[in-house]
């Protein structure tokens, strides 16, 4: 099975208590109830969530669409939402080619 990483970090502003979703690996369809469950679990008193798609070796529309809903989710509780998604080469062009326009490096 691919596998893939999550990890978060916490940290503390002037604007308020931030969390780092940090996801690597398969972000795929095979993982896509372990990355749920990791969103899931995700409470806490932050003003600011910061969801990174760093390391990645294959990413698929199961990974866009659980990301894309807990953006909404969190953005309907007045939390702040920030994607980024550092890709390599053949898959930035993939995401651009589908019209994905996640702030991709």
């Amino acid at each position: 099975m691919q596998t893939y990483d999550f990890n978060t970090d916490l940290s503390e502003s002037a604007k308020g208590k931030n969390m780092r979703l940090i996801f690597s690996g398969y972000l795929t369809l095979q993982n896509a109830g372990k990355i749920k469950s990791n969103l899931l679990n995700q409470k806490g008193d932050f003003s600011q969530v910061e969801l990174v798609a760093q390391d990645v070796k294959g990413i698929d529309v199961s990974f866009l669409q659980l990301v894309e809903a807990f953006r909404k989710a969190k953005e309907q509780e007045g939390k702040q939402v920030k994607i980024l998604m550092d890709l390599p080469y053949d898959l930035k062009t993939l995401m651009a080619n589908a019209g994905i326009s996640y702030p991709v490096k």
